[in-house]
């Protein structure tokens, strides 16, 4: 799942727009490569839920094979401290389960190829606002089933937490001398996307290009992210205010400088763009945006490692921090941001969200916290040996979490 993905999270949406439910909390939880390892995460997440108060959960990865293993036993640990839940995952053909447990009752495959086969298309197998939709229906269900009600006797009132977000349009994007946003033009420094020398080890170049939507078939190295072009103007990631542009989206792209190896885990994205990326997912962009697209050369034999894959991130983050200074210049009247609204009652179900997401290093791996919204100013989770995180929904529809896809 890319930032852009989690930016947009379907799961989170549907949760804060449900009347019935109250959502205030998610858990991060990183796949760790041994099997103890594992374990010990799952159960961390167990008694972080369970301090949470949850009365339900909705526990989804973004893998499969390997990931499943974290998956189903999540999912246990939650169950057995008696909360309820709905997996969520890639399952089709290829996708099956490689474990399982008593609990694990209640999946939504997210599997959109009639095949049932994944494929190497970036958005080809996403979860999508309709299967959100679907895991909560389960979920209350099941709730229902295991005698937990929706509504709690309660004399604790409600609680309602705000955050105001910015879509600035952008109609054009074009290079200049410096990079600037003046009303639908943003202007890219044509120079821009420098390699600092710490990382010519290895990256041998990086260039960035504007790409319109209709020239997209073009060819293009592995998918390593997309995502959204957005900046605070107050507060930290999760409150205050954010602008975002609207009409154009970050696009990162990868492979080695003599074409033998495109990072990847189990396949790469590389070809016509128009046909290694399905658009207008959650996790993708729309047919009509703008990709301000960043590729980087590894040097021979580096794609495949946690350090070039860092870096080429980081590269693509200090281009977009250009841009986010060029957007805090904006003056914006504060009747352009929309008002996003959770409330937290006592007197509803508590329901959590549980993302399991890749922790290995590589192209398997997600940072969190960044400075900025789907930054890379962050921790990684493989560095914390991916204990679990707590972040609050608007945490993660601000940009919290950052995937080296």
């Amino acid at each position: 799942m890319t930032t852009l993905h989690h930016y947009r999270c379907p799961v989170t949406k549907a949760l804060i727009r449900d009347r019935d439910v109250s959502v205030q909390s998610l858990i991060v939880n990183g796949v760790s490569e041994r099997y103890d390892d594992k374990v010990f995460t799952a159960v961390r997440t167990g008694e972080l839920a369970e301090g949470l108060h949850a009365d339900g959960a909705i526990v989804v990865t973004d893998g499969w094979g390997n990931h499943h293993i974290d998956f189903v036993t999540v999912i246990e640990e939650l169950g057995k401290r008696g909360i309820p839940s709905v997996g969520m995952s890639y399952i089709g053909q290829q996708g099956r389960l490689v474990c399982t447990n008593g609990y694990t009752d209640m999946l939504v495959d997210f599997n959109k190829n009639t095949s049932g086969y994944e494929s190497s298309i970036v958005g080809d197998n996403n979860l999508e606002d309709y299967d959100a939709f679907k895991a909560l229906g389960l979920l209350k269900l099941k709730l229902k089933r295991e005698g937990i009600a929706l509504k709690k006797s309660c004399e604790e009132r409600e609680k309602r937490i705000y955050i105001r977000r910015c879509s600035y349009p952008i109609k054009t994007v074009a290079f200049g001398d410096v990079t600037a946003v003046d009303g639908a033009l943003l202007t890219i420094r044509t120079d821009i996307g420098e390699i600092h020398d710490k990382e010519r080890e290895f990256i041998s170049e990086a260039r960035v290009r504007i790409i319109r939507p209709g020239e997209r078939h073009i060819r293009v190295h592995t998918n390593l992210d997309f995502m959204p072009v957005a900046c605070k103007t107050e507060g930290t990631v999760g409150e205050g205010r954010t602008i975002l542009l609207d009409g154009v989206t970050a696009m990162l792209t990868g492979g080695e400088a003599d074409g033998t190896y495109e990072p990847h885990n189990i396949g790469s994205s590389e070809g016509f763009l128009d046909e290694a990326v399905r658009f207008d997912r959650s996790g993708t962009p729309a047919a009509t945006d703008i990709l301000l697209h960043i590729d980087v050369t590894f040097e021979p034999a580096m794609g495949s490692t946690v350090e070039a894959i860092r870096s080429a991130h980081r590269l693509a983050d200090r281009v977009l921090n250009e841009v986010r200074a060029a957007m805090k210049n904006l003056i914006i009247e504060d009747r352009a941001y929309h008002l996003l609204e959770n409330r937290i009652s006592p007197q509803k179900a508590n329901i959590i969200v549980v993302k399991i997401v890749s922790g290995l290093g590589n192209m398997y791996e997600t940072a969190v916290f960044p400075f900025e919204p789907a930054g890379i100013g962050a921790k990684y989770l493989m560095d914390m040996s991916n204990i679990p995180v707590h972040i609050t929904p608007f945490q993660c529809l601000d940009g919290a979490v950052h995937s080296l896809l």
